[in-house]
């Protein structure tokens, strides 16, 4: 296996590494609600800061952490699948929050609206998913095996 195939085997292994630590601190910051609740503070501001601070742990991190970390970030399909990572991950996660709002409302109209917010957030965050499977894609048959080689059997 050459230098990219072992690069590319320490970037996954430090990604993994990544999730599982933002992992275990979602997963410590699951009394932050009760918390906020005790404090008094209003159900705008814990939304706030429960949606800002999910954005940021869940999206933007990870996001910035691959510009930084991804053995092939100075391709060009790369760098435009970060570029519409960074635009539509954000963006579907606010309309999904939007919606989320819209449909707490109650009425008939809000619950139009929030559809439509529902069917954003599906087109942003499927049009990224999509991106990421065709750079990978790309980049894989630019390689002839694949980025990292053989997928191991044991990968769904």
């Amino acid at each position: 296996m050459g230098p990219m195939g072992e690069s590319w085997q320490d970037y996954e292994r430090q990604r993994r590494r990544l999730n599982a630590r933002l992992g275990l601190i979602v997963f410590a910051l699951l009394p932050l609600p009760a918390i906020l609740i005790a404090a008094g503070l209003s159900p705008l501001w814990m939304l706030l800061a429960v949606a800002s601070l999910g954005m940021s742990i869940g999206i933007l991190y990870p996001m910035w952490w691959r510009t930084k970390h991804s053995p092939v970030r100075a391709s060009v399909v790369e760098t435009r699948t970060r570029r519409t990572a960074w635009v539509c991950r954000p963006i579907g996660f606010l309309c999904g929050l939007a919606a989320t709002l819209f449909w707490s409302v109650g009425s008939m109209a809000a619950e139009w609206v929030a559809l439509g917010f529902v069917a954003a957030a599906a087109f942003l965050l499927g049009f990224s998913y999509l991106s990421d499977k065709k750079a990978e894609q790309n980049l894989r048959s630019a390689r002839g095996t694949g980025i990292g080689g053989p997928k191991p059997s044991n990968c769904i």
